[in-house]
């Protein structure tokens, strides 16, 4: 039987967002054999490819290799050091083209919904998301048309990602581009 995935309140679905990923290996961090790993980034100064999950979320694989899984910017001074470390050392970080940036309320860290397919969000009608997304290819100067959301792919050129605020339910996206 499959092992639960810990839980990353701020990045629910790594497993979804191609993060973690099924495989059969050891943990070079805690040397136990895990039926998931993380792939995504990490900044540090050797060289890790992959870990378990499992040491992101307790904190191990930060403690060990002196590594962060995401860098943050543009902070509000009201987001307490608590939820800084949870997002740097305890929360998946995700593909990007650049720099990723993990977006922030006035008090806390945003929701990491996922990358997204520009064509399935605008079939899944929700207006929101939709003006979220609208509005981070603005700031890259696309006009404001929804057809410029529609051929927006997964590791596309620009790319969007997408967060909610859990205590508004409000969305907010940046996008990125090579």
């Amino acid at each position: 039987m499959p092992e639960e995935l810990p839980k990353f309140s701020y990045f629910p679905d790594p497993l979804g967002n191609g993060c973690i990923v099924p495989s059969e290996s050891q943990c070079k961090c805690c040397g136990q054999f895990r039926q998931y790993m993380y792939i995504g980034p990490i900044y540090s100064e050797e060289e890790i490819e992959e870990v378990c999950p499992w040491c992101i979320a307790n904190g191990l694989a930060a403690k060990k290799w002196s590594a962060f899984f995401n860098t943050i910017h543009n902070v509000p001074g009201s987001v307490s050091k608590k939820v800084l470390d949870i997002i740097s050392y305890r929360t998946p970080g995700y593909e990007n083209w650049q720099d990723h940036s993990w977006l922030f309320s006035k008090t806390d860290a945003l929701i990491f919904v996922g990358e997204v397919i520009g064509a399935d969000l605008i079939s899944e009608g929700n207006n929101y998301k939709i003006e979220a997304c609208i509005n981070a290819l603005s700031k890259w100067q696309f006009d404001r048309a929804i057809d410029n959301l529609r051929h927006v792919e997964i590791g596309g050129n620009p790319a969007i990602y997408l967060f909610q605020d859990k205590d508004t339910g409000a969305y907010r996206a940046y996008a990125d581009m090579c």
